[in-house]
């Protein structure tokens, strides 16, 4: 299979372009917010909603050959087109589940499993199971070439193609039940190795594939980003020595709370002598390892809601993470 070349080059030209966009509009950014929560009904879904939207805004913007006169109806305007979408594409996996025909006994795991139930798949799998199904059954890959793809091995494809066709299979209510929130033993695995500064024992804790999130401003994912004296884990331990006092912090603190029943880690940061919450982080959980990571230190909207509903001090503000221009980072000490 021929490679495309995406160059460095390109990824700085986005990131810088992404920054401006998110300066930008962060005006709009409490309008947008407060639209989307009442749209969904979700905390979480509303920011899901609000990182589509701006995803969406931002890409089509370069396709846009008129002046965009409101850049408030715009936003809004692409919200409204999110969830229109999203409502139908649930309508449509809602009918297509109900006319699926009931499986045979002799029916092969192959392509047909993954044709018959592929109205499933987004409701039913976990997001490395649902690629692992989908690029073997559907695209016919190899298991070292989805490995290659997940930045896993061919074990752990072997694993996430045997659940995934596994709870295609099961009643749906069954299948439901398998994906709960994470479980408070694994998050207080969690608070207790970030208690003890042991990044190894953080990055052991995530699944192979996983991939880690801050929402709206940074996505890493495979074993050497997250290892990385430069990546997530390294910084959530040990701060950003790199930035200018101003955002540095004098003491961190991790724990666990519950919100509507999911167990959730919270970030506490002091500065000036006064401790407040600063970052949440949610986990998706497969077989007791994350799968997913997402830390919403970034979200101001739903930071302050989280903070209100647990009678917390809070501080936030930031759409992204500091740096000295729109696409440039601060230099290592």
């Amino acid at each position: 299979m021929d490679e495309a070349v995406l160059p460095d080059a390109l990824r700085d030209e986005l990131r810088a372009a992404w920054h401006r966009y998110v300066d930008l509009t962060a005006p709009l950014r409490p309008d947008l917010h407060r639209y989307c929560r009442r749209l969904t009904g979700s905390l979480w879904d509303a920011e899901d909603l609000v990182q589509e939207t701006l995803l969406r805004g931002f890409s089509r913007l370069g396709q846009v050959h008129h002046e965009v006169r409101s850049p408030r109806s715009y936003l809004l305007r692409t919200a409204t087109h999110c969830w229109i979408d999203a409502c139908r594409r649930r309508d449509a996996e809602s009918q297509a589940r109900e006319s699926l025909p009931e499986p045979a006994a002799s029916q092969r795991e192959g392509e047909s499993l993954a044709r018959d139930a592929g109205a499933t798949l987004l409701r039913r799998l976990a997001p490395q199971e649902r690629a692992a199904v989908l690029l073997k059954d559907l695209f016919d890959f190899r298991l070292e070439e989805i490995a290659d793809l997940l930045g896993t091995s061919v074990g752990a494809v072997k694993a996430a193609l045997h659940r995934g066709r596994g709870r295609l299979r099961e009643p749906e209510g069954e299948a439901a039940a398998l994906r709960p929130p994470p479980s408070p033993q694994l998050v207080d695995r969690f608070v207790s190795l970030y208690a003890a500064r042991d990044v190894a024992g953080l990055v052991a804790l995530m699944q192979d594939g996983s991939s880690v999130e801050n929402v709206g401003c940074g996505l890493e994912f495979g074993r050497e980003a997250f290892e990385s004296g430069k990546g997530w884990f390294h910084h959530a331990v040990f701060g950003h020595s790199e930035w200018p006092p101003a955002f540095r912090y004098e003491r961190a603190r991790i724990e666990r709370r519950e919100l509507d029943g999911e167990p959730l880690v919270l970030g506490f940061t002091t500065r000036g002598g006064r401790e407040a919450l600063e970052q949440v982080l949610r986990f998706d959980e497969i077989d007791g390892k994350i799968a997913r990571l997402r830390g919403y230190a970034f979200c101001p909207e739903t930071m302050r809601e989280v903070a209100a509903r647990l009678e917390l001090p809070v501080r936030t503000g930031l759409y992204r993470y500091p740096t000295p221009s729109p696409g440039k980072s601060y230099r290592e000490p």
